[in-house]
């Protein structure tokens, strides 16, 4: 059977990402199924993805042991568009070698964290793309100097804003009853990996509790089973989830934190319906789509001053360097007891994350798949 769109993804669903979030790798193959295209996923087997293939949310993804072979397979398909993910993974980095319309999108932060000579030698093989597709102008400031500018297109990661600003007064006072919540809450949705620096978070929340002592924090999120679709193997030392877990035992917080693990897209809105403020304290991020969806919900958000992040949430946020929990504690009281000052940053929040639904992203993806189909 003929292919015309074949997407490169180490991971099919993404366990990466927090639920909804990995509309980032179904949207593409969703969009080219619209166009009329016979389209599939290339992605990784793993012991957490087992079977060669099968069918995902209405697509059909093939798995394999082997990155080069998945590459050689994509190759030999002859499609007429692949969609590559992934800075640095062989398949998607190399795909433009052998396929003549090919579209990549990174996903990473800032090229200086790469390795020299393997960044200049990946840049060197994406730059045979049709296009580059990245997630903020600062982003785009990292390729530019060597890729074609005219290659390169913003198109954030989308998020469901009305599914997400649909919220509820049932879901809010749901969540407080379960968890028998009666005061301000402070939200954070994320995996459980280093850099979401949540340390810094606990730390920044300890001197909440000083001001604010019925305070607690929620921290919606699991340690992801997979990295660039490998399963990562058990190491004696403890784990992140389980530093975390001992240091809020340190800090005396045992009765403020909640962990909940991780959570689907319906009882993650309600956690989002029922907190004050959205925080997260990030050493790297490329958009941080949970923080997207709080915005939308009409949190308020306490971010790190990634530049990023500044770009796409300047308006709604208030922003401290990533280890500074004093800043970090500080902003958080603010918006806690200055309802004045978090209901602005809310409507404006909402208004903004409008632009970043599916709907408004769709489109723009349409349309660089049909330049791409129609440039010789």
């Amino acid at each position: 059977m003929s292919t015309d769109f074949i997407e490169l993804a180490y991971e099919f669903p993404a366990s990466l990402s927090p639920p909804k979030n990995e509309d980032y790798f179904r949207l593409p193959v969703l969009v080219a199924q619209e166009m009329g295209l016979r389209a599939c996923v290339y992605s990784m087997r793993t012991l957490v993805r087992t079977k060669k293939q099968e069918s995902v949310s209405e697509v059909l993804v093939h798995r394999f042991d082997d990155p080069l072979f998945l590459l050689l397979s994509a190759v030999a398909k002859k499609p007429l568009i692949v969609h590559g993910h992934s800075f640095g993974w062989i398949p998607s980095s190399t795909a433009p070698l052998f396929i003549k319309k090919c579209v990549f999108t990174p996903h990473i932060y800032r090229l200086d964290k790469f390795n020299r000579s393997l960044t200049k030698l990946v840049l060197t093989l994406i730059s045979r793309a049709k296009a580059i597709i990245v997630l903020s102008k600062f982003e785009a400031g990292w390729f530019i100097p060597y890729v074609e500018k005219e290659k390169i297109h913003i198109i954030p990661h989308p998020i469901d804003f009305h599914f997400f600003s649909n919220i509820r007064k049932d879901e809010r006072d749901e969540i407080r009853r379960r968890f028998q919540i009666d005061s301000e809450l402070v939200l954070t949705v994320a995996n459980l990996v280093p850099r979401k620096n949540l340390e810094t978070l606990l730390k920044g929340f300890k001197l909440v509790t000083q001001t604010l002592p019925k305070s607690k924090l929620v921290i919606v999120g699991s340690e992801p089973p997979t990295m660039l679709g490998i399963v990562k193997p058990r190491k004696a030392k403890m784990s992140y989830y389980e530093n975390l877990k001992n240091m809020v035992t340190i800090l005396g917080l045992e009765r403020q934190v909640i962990f909940v693990g991780y959570k689907n897209e319906y009882e993650l809105r309600k956690f989002y319906a029922a907190a004050d403020v959205f925080a997260l304290p990030s050493t790297t991020e490329g958009q941080l789509l949970s923080a997207g969806e709080a915005a939308a919900a009409g949190l308020p958000l306490v971010l790190s001053n990634l530049e990023p992040l500044i770009e796409i949430y300047k308006e709604c946020a208030l922003f401290h360097t990533p280890t500074d929990h004093i800043s970090l504690a500080k902003h958080l009281i603010n918006l806690l007891t200055n309802k004045e000052l978090a209901k602005r940053l809310s409507e404006v929040g909402k208004k903004k994350m409008r632009d970043y639904d599916v709907s408004m992203i769709k489109p723009k993806l349409k349309a660089l798949y049909e330049n791409c189909l129609k440039d010789k």
